[in-house]
């Protein structure tokens, strides 16, 4: 289990930007025209300071996104602290969303199935994760909405509670009621899909199958 990256670990920064927006854009025209304005002003920014500060903000770009995927803002951030001026890492991270290097919303996909795949986490836990790369609270949005789309969220709590379960000692039932629902809840899930999937667990569970650990 340890082979595999965590969601703090590298994401490889292979993204698609220029086809992920375009699929987005419902005026191509529009979007080709602004995207150029913005590009324009860009280099403008960038080209305010000099070739050397430059060339460190690259040098330090690439350094950082050898080690993981990284968030517009991360990076930003990476660089502020290495000492390159807000302006011009403002204008790094511009550069390198359009050769298509740091991408928030695909970078949020490749989380989300990360986690979900790893930790199994409910759409409050995924959130939070998120929200702690510093992500673009739109893309989080997108990728979060596109999950609920494609996962049974009621079969994930059952497989969750139904591993849990069969870990419990020879707990009462409402205390182990309990402790499930906590479970779940630290994990992202809660509402009425937890409840059902404790109950049934716990219906079905018979007497001495339960070995006696938990953590």
């Amino acid at each position: 289990m340890s082979a595999e990256p965590d969601a703090g670990q590298w994401v490889a920064p292979v993204i698609s930007l220029a086809g992920a927006r375009a699929s987005r854009s419902a005026h191509p025209g529009d979007a080709g025209r602004a995207g150029a304005s913005d590009s324009a002003a860009s280099a403008d920014d960038a080209d305010a300071f000099p070739e050397q500060a430059r060339a460190d903000a690259e040098r330090i770009s690439m350094r950082v996104l050898g080690r993981r995927g990284v968030s517009r803002l991360e990076l930003i951030d990476a660089l502020i602290e290495r000492d390159i001026a807000r302006e011009l890492a403002e204008a790094e991270a511009d550069r390198l969303e359009r050769v298509g290097l740091i991408d928030d919303t695909e970078l949020s996909r490749v989380l989300v199935d990360r986690l979900v795949s790893r930790k199994r986490l409910g759409r409050g836990a995924l959130k939070a994760e998120l929200q702690r790369r510093r992500l673009d609270p739109e893309a989080v949005d997108t990728a979060l909405t596109e999950h609920a789309e494609e996962v049974n969220t009621d079969e994930l709590i059952a497989e969750l509670v139904a591993d849990r379960a069969r870990r419990l000692g020879a707990l009462d039932r409402a205390t182990a009621e309990r402790r499930l629902l906590s479970y779940l809840q630290r994990k992202g899930h809660g509402g009425p899909a937890a409840h059902r999937a404790v109950r049934a667990a716990l219906d079905g569970a018979p007497e001495g199958r339960r070995t006696p650990q938990f953590e």
